[in-house]
């Protein structure tokens, strides 16, 4: 086993969750440098994070010109991960971009062509796919015991609010907003389950006070297999941050056997039915007979710890769960962008897009 050099951009507060993952593969990969936008802004956090032998570089020019770093990992803004990823590419060092890929297709059709071109990989970090009560309901899903499916519901809740200097306030440096930034794990997750969108509505909610873009949004989607799914973003609740409140995120999906859920604090549960389920069709009968089963993950790991145990793996060779490379990712982005073009036109949008006419 070859340990993997790596150098990482930025170290902003997705940093805190790389790092303890990073320090739990100690024994695969070592960071030799951090490329920041202020070396006297981020050094203090960068020592307390990864320890002080790592070198701090203002810009990631002269860190992308080191030949003994093998891989690079992007934490950078949106609207940073395209520009760096092709420096990365071009300097021969595989990539480990953190979600949201990009902005769009376009950006991401660039940072694929680049890795592709200098012969080199592309992993996007869409983390919720390696968590494993993500991976749980997946299983119940592909192993058929739901049925045929027909519906899924899936939900995010925060209470955000940025600081109007901050780059997530910033639309433009954003992609958007709610949507593109964070229910992005929603349709990455619907994608992941049932496959891809066959067309889509969306609609949101601005508050200038929060973020230029929307802070609430809400899509209603019609999957390739037929099965119909809702996706919503609510970034003006408190949500699981008080006494009895609500989820942070929620995915029930819903078959024609049975039906399976997730839910932040609580675990991932099934439920297959039978005819007592089915007597409840009618008025006035008992409560049905079946409870929902709690399934226990056999692996209890946070999820970009999995995610770069993973990318390690793959990087090495080595036999790996590697499931989000860029050439899937692009089309969580597609259906992002979708939306919104869903929501400026007021129409329903099909998928996948038309590229031509995008540029």
């Amino acid at each position: 086993m070859k340990k993997i050099n790596l150098g990482i951009c930025g170290a902003g507060s997705i940093l805190d969750a790389y790092s303890p993952a990073l320090k739990k593969n100690s024994d695969r990969c070592c960071v030799k440098a951090v490329s920041v936008d202020s070396v006297k802004t981020y050094k203090d956090r960068i020592y307390e994070k990864l320890g002080r032998d790592v070198e701090i570089y203002e810009g990631w020019e002269k860190m992308m010109a080191r030949t003994d770093i093998d891989a690079v990992i992007i934490n950078l803004p949106h609207d940073l991960h395209m520009p760096a990823t092709v420096a990365a590419a071009n300097a021969g060092k595989h990539v480990l971009c953190e979600k949201v890929m990009a902005r769009n297709i376009q950006e991401c059709s660039s940072m694929i062509e680049a890795c592709k071109k200098n012969k080199v990989s592309l992993i996007i970090g869409h983390d919720r796919r390696y968590f494993p009560e993500w991976k749980e309901l997946k299983k119940i899903i592909d192993s058929g015991k739901l049925g045929r499916i027909l519906f899924y519901k899936l939900e995010h809740n925060q209470n955000v609010i940025f600081p109007k200097d901050s780059w997530v306030y910033k639309s433009e440096r954003l992609g958007g907003g709610a949507i593109m930034s964070c229910l992005t794990h929603q349709i990455d997750a619907l994608r992941w389950f049932e496959g891809e969108m066959d067309s889509l509505a969306c609609m949101s909610v601005t508050e200038p006070e929060r973020m230029e873009g929307e802070c609430i949004g809400a899509i209603i989607a019609k999957m390739k297999s037929g099965a119909l799914a809702t996706l919503s973003i609510n970034w003006y609740t408190t949500s699981n941050r008080t006494r009895n409140g609500l989820w942070y995120e929620l995915i029930h999906v819903c078959g024609t056997d049975g039906e399976a859920y997730f839910m932040s604090d609580k675990g991932t549960y099934y439920k297959i039915h039978d005819e007592s389920d089915k007597a409840l069709f009618e008025y006035a009968l008992p409560e049905t007979k079946t409870e929902f089963i709690k399934i226990e993950p056999k692996l209890n790991a946070a999820s970009h710890t999995v995610l770069i145990t993973e990318w390690l793996k793959y990087l090495n060779g080595e036999e790996s769960d590697i499931c989000t490379p860029g050439t899937d990712c692009i089309h969580t982005v597609e259906a992002a962008q979708a939306a919104y073009i869903s929501r400026d036109t007021c129409k329903f949008v099909k998928l996948p897009l038309d590229i031509g006419r995008l540029q």
